[in-house]
């Protein structure tokens, strides 16, 4: 079975990882950075990535860092 990908943030002001959208992703790593798609490879790799306005990453499942099948 597919899974679409969640993604997380943890904006600057708080401590708790909050559910965003993948609009909401793409509309902030647009803002920061000129290419997009190294920021979401690192995010698929397990890490997170760092903007002026917060750290995004994939949302985690079961303990499991969620992962996007190779097309």
């Amino acid at each position: 079975m597919f899974s679409m990908p969640l993604y997380e943030v943890k904006y600057n002001q708080t401590d708790e990882w909050q559910q965003i959208s993948e609009l909401e992703l793409m509309d902030e790593l647009y803002r920061c950075f000129k290419r997009v798609t190294p920021a979401i490879k690192e995010m698929i790799l397990g890490n997170e990535v760092a903007t002026p306005y917060g750290m995004y990453r994939l949302k985690l499942k079961g303990g499991v860092q969620t992962e996007l099948s190779a097309a």
